[in-house]
C-alpha cells in the first residue's frame, strides 16, 4: 500500500475514534421524551452499531436527563416482602420489584445512585451485555477517613465489552449535590466513565472485593486511612504515595508531611486551611526513593472547628485531608 494511501487511512480512523464519542453524545443530548425505558434502549439499539457506542449512549442519555435526588418513594422505602414457592418464582418476584423501581424513576427522572444503577443495567441488559450493579462504600467525605468500616452507602455499574469489564458510576458523573443549597447541579464528569480501576478504588470500596478489578486488592483499611481524591486529581499526572495518610495533626513541634510518588514537572501547589482563606505553597524535597515529600505543620491555635485541608495545583482543588488534634496521628 503506498505509504500516502496508509497515512490518509490512519489519520481518518484516528479522527473518527477521537471523535466517535463527541458523535454519539451529540446524537443521544437531541433524542426526545421516552415514556419507558426500553423504548429509550431500542432507539439506542437502532442508532448505534457497536456495543461500546450504545452503552455510552445509555451513559450519556442518564448522566443529561436525570436528576439526583432523594423521592418519597427512596425516604419511605424499606425491605419489600415477596412471597414465593420456588427459586423461579422467587426470582420472578424480585425482577417485578426492580421494574417498579426503574420504571417509577425513570418516569419521574429523578432518583439516588441506586436507581442510576438499576435503569443503566437494565438498559446493558437489553443491549444483551453481561453487567452488573455493584453495592460498595463511597467515600465523599473526610468524616469517611478513619470511618465505619461496615456502611454500604452507594451503588455502581460494571459492563462486559470484549470480554472486558468496565467500570462506571453514573450518579456521580451526572453532577453534585450543592452543600449550601442542597440542590442537584448538573456537570457532566466524563472520569466516572470506564473508569480505571486503580483510579475509582480511590472513593469506591466494592463489598465483593472481586469487582475492585485489581491483581493486588486494596484492604479496607487502606481505603478508609487515605485523603479524599477529588476527581480533578486525576489526569494531571500524580501519583500519591501509599505513606501518604488523610490525617493532618494540630501540634506545635510535629510536622506533617505528604509524600508524592509522581508529579508533572511545572507545577504550582498550594494548600487552604478552610475557614481562613489563606492560601500557603508547598515546598518540596526529593526522598531517598525519588517521591517528593511536602511539611505541612499546623500551630496548636488552629481553631477546633476548623476540619478540613485541601490541596490545590494551579487553582484546582485535587485532595482533601482531615485536620485532628491527636499528634499521634501525624503522617511522619
Amino acid at each position: 500500500m503506498p505509504k500516502l494511501l496508509f497515512s490518509l487511512i490512519f489519520l481518518v480512523s484516528t479522527f473518527t475514534f477521537s471523535n466517535n464519542y463527541e458523535m454519539v453524545d451529540r446524537k443521544v443530548r437531541n433524542y426526545p421524551s421516552f415514556k419507558k425505558v426500553h423504548d429509550l434502549g431500542y432507539r439506542i439499539q437502532n442508532d448505534f452499531i457497536s456495543n461500546e457506542d450504545r452503552v455510552r449512549a445509555a451513559f450519556v442519555w442518564l448522566t443529561h436527563n436525570m436528576i439526583y435526588e432523594r423521592t418519597y418513594d427512596d425516604i419511605f422505602r424499606t425491605g419489600q416482602k415477596i412471597t414465593y414457592q420456588s427459586e423461579n418464582g422467587r426470582q420472578s418476584q424480585i425482577r417485578k420489584v426492580i421494574l417498579s423501581w426503574v420504571e417509577k424513576a425513570f418516569i419521574a427522572r429523578k432518583g439516588v445512585c441506586l436507581e442510576y444503577s438499576l435503569i443503566l443495567n437494565e438498559l446493558f441488559q437489553q443491549f444483551g451485555l453481561p453487567s452488573k450493579v455493584i453495592v460498595g462504600i463511597a467515600k465523599t467525605d473526610i468524616q469517611f477517613i478513619e470511618g465505619d468500616t461496615s456502611y454500604r452507602n452507594h451503588t455502581w455499574n460494571a459492563v462486559q465489552l470484549n470480554g472486558e469489564w468496565k467500570l462506571m458510576d453514573p450518579s456521580w458523573a451526572s453532577g453534585y449535590l450543592d452543600a449550601k443549597s442542597n440542590r442537584f447541579v448538573r456537570k457532566h464528569s466524563d472520569h466516572y466513565f470506564f473508569t480505571k480501576p486503580e483510579e475509582l478504588i480511590k472513593d469506591h470500596y466494592p463489598s465483593n472485593v472481586e469487582w475492585q478489578l485489581l491483581d493486588n486488592p486494596v484492604d479496607i483499611a487502606q481505603f478508609y486511612s487515605a485523603p479524599i481524591y477529588l476527581s480533578s486529581f486525576f489526569g494531571k499526572g500524580i501519583e500519591l504515595s501509599p505513606q501518604t495518610k488523610g490525617i493532618i495533626s494540630v501540634s506545635s513541634e510535629d510536622p506533617n508531611y505528604i509524600y508524592f510518588n509522581q508529579l508533572p514537572k511545572d507545577h504550582r501547589m498550594y494548600y487552604l486551611v478552610h475557614g481562613r482563606n489563606e492560601f500557603r505553597k508547598m515546598g518540596f524535597k526529593k526522598g531517598k526513593d525519588k517521591s517528593y515529600i511536602s511539611k505541612i505543620r499546623l500551630n496548636k491555635n488552629l481553631h477546633k472547628n476548623r476540619q478540613l485541608l485541601t490541596v490545590f495545583i494551579d487553582d484546582t482543588p485535587i485532595l482533601n485531608f482531615k485536620i485532628v488534634e491527636e499528634s499521634s496521628n501525624s503522617l511522619n
